[in-house]
């Protein structure tokens, strides 16, 4: 929640300091020009992992993954010249959590069985891409993209045991089981943004698809919202969801991500 209170706090003191109205619209030039972007983003996760015969589905909510999250790092950085350009978004998220009951074993005082275990799920999504302005007015500029995806996802849990109350002895057991999935997948799409009537407010957008190797690895992503730009660069709040379809030998895994995100990009 930190991380929120702080571009909340940026927002807030960015609106305070607009003295004039900012074109928000790119200006496509021979000369170089570069942003770079840091995002907070909120997402609910909806997950279906197959393996043989079982499936198994799991739901997370927005509260359950920001109490849940360790480490994190989302950026994009984009670079241009004249109607073509690069761009780099990476997404990266730890969400852990841990459980554990004793029970006593009846009609044997004293003796119990503590389990618990520690879970860790380990999520990274790459985006790299070639772009190229296909459409630039006062009002809507569009840049078309071409490039790959990757996208890996690792859990891990580590379960214990033990059996106390026998004197001095107790017996523990210690099991240790980790899955990785990853799959990195071709994206076509676009991004752009919208002037709203000739003020500094603008509606960013972005779509990409993509399928890889295999009949069931595939991935996509989209966002829209509202932002509002300044002498230093923009500020939006966008609804961002993102999906992939990762297949290996004995399992298939459906990831769906997708919540609101605040963004603060510096251009320079």
């Amino acid at each position: 929640m930190k991380f929120l209170a702080f571009f909340i706090s940026l927002l807030l003191l960015a609106l305070n300091a607009q003295a004039q109205t900012v074109n928000p619209m790119p200006t496509v030039s021979d000369d170089w020009r570069f942003s770079g972007t840091i995002s907070g983003w909120a997402p609910a996760s909806w997950t279906t992992t197959s393996v043989g015969k079982h499936t198994a589905t799991s739901d997370t909510s927005i509260n359950q993954n920001l109490s849940n999250t360790g480490a994190a790092a989302m950026f994009t950085l984009e670079a241009h010249k004249g109607n073509w350009g690069v761009m780099g978004d990476l997404v990266y998220w730890q969400l852990s959590g841990s459980g554990g009951a004793t029970r006593y074993l009846p009609g044997h005082d004293g003796i119990s069985l503590y389990g618990g275990y520690n879970g860790q799920l380990t999520q990274t999504m790459l985006t790299l891409a070639g772009t190229y302005t296909v459409y630039d007015t006062p009002t809507i500029y569009l840049d078309g993209l071409l490039g790959a995806r990757y996208a890996s996802n690792t859990t891990t849990v580590t379960s214990n045991f033990v059996l106390d109350g026998l004197g001095n002895r107790a017996a523990t057991s210690t099991n240790y089981a980790s899955h990785s999935n990853q799959t990195t997948d071709p994206v076509i799409g676009l991004k752009g943004r919208a002037r709203i009537v000739d003020s500094s407010w603008f509606v960013p957008f972005y779509l990409d698809a993509g399928k890889g190797p295999g009949s069931n690895n595939g991935t996509w992503q989209s966002s829209i919202g509202v932002g509002d730009a300044f002498s230093w660069g923009d500020i939006s709040l966008t609804y961002r969801a993102m999906g992939f379809h990762m297949k290996s030998s004995n399992s298939n895994t459906n990831f769906t991500n997708a919540g609101p995100q605040l963004s603060a990009t510096i251009n320079f």
